[in-house]
């Protein structure tokens, strides 16, 4: 969906909110009452464009999907919100091997991640990490803690061609000290002054060789692993920071499938009914696969869907207003239809509906209701003033 096209910016409408004249808005509180609780209530704002959906004989506006309820709210055009993602990409020695189909790991790698970028908006914010950037599996320190790419939007500068060209010089060899990779991809998110939700999206072949620190403590087996499970409580304190990680586990991961599931899980991107016994694990799982380059081209299209397509901002309040998030609903207006109100999905798994972003400044649309919008040519607008409707 290109809401660029569909709200342009002398179609957004500003923030505005129920005045008292709407007496149809879901509440009986007095103006005073409701400034003085933070309520949308009473604090009225200009309104620009037409912006009725159904409106009654009595001035009231009865929205799709309110099962009756007649509110009159106050609504405003939003724009998908830019994404900020750091590509978090293990190019441990083993990523040399050949892989399903043409070529090596790394070079089918290589070209879908590249192919990716080239089909993502200007407004989004890229870097990348490679993992180890040493050479030898027991060089040490185990990581060389710098970017490859530094985080930047992709219509800045020569940024496309800085990635293409990166990636084209990367040499693969090293050991997989996904955790200090992992910690350190995290720590140039959280640092960065690019604007919009954050994601980090981890592609790996296997399971860890070194234990956070470059510690080879534990190690087992022939491989040299180590326990990969903090990895899944990293990810969850990365999500708690607004840091939400997506997980692709290449060939050669079969054996962290179940951790590298978990740690989707606890990233916040795991899709509805997965499981971390499989087959239909947490994380995009290209162990399978017949063929990995058509694989990584279908996991990564799916996280660009939820990671470009599914945030919309929420405009700001007027001077004096304050934003009661308790009385905020989104309206969907599909090609040729009505107006319908998507309910705001539970607390919990976002499978459908809406949620608010961490930090409450953006509505992100869940699962099937993503891809419903995705996929139309309608448009989304938010409504302010009326109780916000709940799944």
């Amino acid at each position: 969906m290109n809401s660029q096209a569909i709200f342009s910016p002398s179609h957004l409408l500003l923030l505005a909110f129920c005045a008292s004249a709407l007496a149809s808005c879901s509440s009986s509180k007095s103006d005073s009452e409701s400034k003085a609780n933070g309520s949308l209530l009473g604090t009225a704002g200009p309104i620009f464009g037409d912006n009725t959906f159904g409106e009654n004989a009595d001035g009231s506006t009865t929205i799709v999907g309110f099962d009756g309820q007649a509110c009159a709210g106050q609504t405003a055009g939003t724009e998908v919100a830019p994404s900020v993602l750091q590509l978090l990409v293990d190019t441990s020695g083993s990523m040399n091997q050949d892989a399903p189909g043409r070529g090596s790991k790394w070079e089918q790698t290589r070209r879908a991640l590249l192919s990716a970028i080239d089909g993502m908006p200007g407004d989004t914010s890229v870097g990348v990490v490679f993992y180890p950037n040493v050479g030898g599996n027991t060089a040490m320190p185990c990581f060389d803690r710098r970017t490859a790419v530094d985080l930047q939007r992709l219509d800045q500068g020569q940024q496309r061609q800085q990635i293409r060209q990166a990636f084209n010089n990367q040499d693969p060899q090293g050991g997989t000290p996904t955790h200090d990779a992992y910690e350190y991809a995290v720590s140039q998110l959280a640092d960065s002054a690019a604007i919009g939700p954050r994601f980090l999206v981890l592609i790996t072949d296997g399971i860890p060789t070194y234990t956070l620190g470059c510690d080879i403590t534990g190690r087992q087996g022939n491989d040299n692993v180590v326990d990969s499970t903090p990895l899944v409580g990293a990810a969850a304190a990365a999500r708690a920071a607004g840091v939400r990680t997506f997980v692709i586990g290449s060939p050669g991961s079969e054996g962290a499938r179940e951790s590298l599931s978990r740690m989707a899980e606890a990233g916040g991107t795991a899709p509805e009914r997965c499981s971390h016994t499989g087959p239909d694990f947490c994380h995009f799982d290209m162990t399978q696969a017949s063929d990995l380059a058509t694989g990584l081209d279908g996991a990564l299209s799916a996280i660009a869907g939820l990671a470009l397509s599914c945030s919309y901002d929420i405009p700001n309040p007027p001077l004096g207003a304050t934003l009661d998030p308790g009385k905020v609903n989104v309206l969907f207006t599909p090609a040729g239809g009505g107006a319908e109100l998507v309910g705001q999905s539970p607390n919990g798994g976002c499978v459908d509906g809406w949620q608010y972003s961490d930090d409450g400044k953006q509505v992100r649309l869940c699962g099937s209701t993503c891809e419903r919008v995705r996929s139309s040519q309608g448009g989304l607008s938010l409504q302010f003033g009326c109780s916000t409707q709940v799944r």
